[in-house]
């Protein structure tokens, strides 16, 4: 009974923060917004030009900032969390950067409302079997996607199970390719030119035991990709720090691959 609710309130915890992190994503968005509307404002002053219209959309989009900042916050966002979003939004106003803000905002709500119809819902499995989890936007200040995105197209050898259940070591990479398309590619050690790809369609993650671990506490980390030829699992083991880089570059890369055109997809790249 009181692992019952010790996991109830890790999952309540954990729910609350996916939903802080998404307010806080939306009003860095809303402030990036603002600023681009009162830079605009000014340029059209300078330049001698009517402004009614131009001060009226600054003047909204500064409101609809300060309204989203106070949501956050009455949310539980620290204060000085929230300046730091606010003030890089700010400050970083060009149309890569607004892609990639608004990327980041609809990941952070996506993985909230995932977490919330699946709070009190899912499976304990820890003990034999694995908790379905969904993947939480990565909104740690130092995650450098491009450089995470590197990494994972340089890929590294992990435990594989394939959709037929085999599991091997195998040599895994993953792409945005210029179609739009994440793209995983596996390989066995031993033939170097042989290599499968499937295109990634969803991404979630599972927990489990290690049967041979001493500690309890110990959780290990299996990615969930479901493809097109089926569902292909990336054992982490209880590497926490690569399974969050693996998780939360998949998962951005399949909101940009959903998200944007294959031309704004081209230009985000650039």
């Amino acid at each position: 009974m009181v692992e019952k609710d010790k996991a109830k309130r890790k999952e309540e915890d954990r729910l609350v923060r996916a939903e802080v992190h998404a307010a806080i994503s939306v009003a860095g968005v809303a402030a990036a917004l603002a600023a681009i509307a009162a830079e605009n404002s000014r340029k059209d002053e300078s330049g001698g030009t009517t402004t009614t219209k131009e001060d009226a959309v600054a003047s909204a989009a500064a409101l609809v900032a300060a309204q989203c900042a106070q949501v956050a916050e009455a949310m539980g966002a620290k204060r000085e969390q929230l300046s730091n979003v606010i003030g890089s939004a700010m400050s970083g106003t060009s149309a890569s950067d607004i892609l990639t803000l608004t990327a980041a905002a609809a990941t952070s709500i996506k993985g909230a409302s995932t977490l919330k119809a699946r709070t009190g819902t899912c499976k304990n499995r820890l003990n034999g079997s694995a908790p379905v989890l969904p993947i939480e936007e990565n909104t740690q200040l130092d995650f450098d996607f491009d450089k995470c995105r590197s990494m994972l197209a340089r890929g590294t050898q992990l435990h594989v199970q394939t959709p037929d259940g085999n599991f091997g070591v195998r040599s895994v990479s993953i792409i945005l390719n210029s179609q739009s398309k994440v793209i995983l590619k596996i390989r066995k050690l031993n033939l170097l030119k042989s290599k499968k790809e499937s295109i990634v369609l969803d991404v979630h993650a599972e927990l489990y035991k290690d049967s041979e671990g001493d500690d309890e506490d110990d959780t290990c980390y299996l990615i969930a990709l479901t493809t097109n030829q089926g569902i292909i699992k990336l054992d982490m083991g209880d590497d926490y720090h690569r399974y969050k880089i693996w998780a939360s570059t998949i998962n951005h890369m399949l909101m940009l691959s959903t998200s944007f055109s294959k031309y704004e997809l081209q230009f985000y790249k650039n």
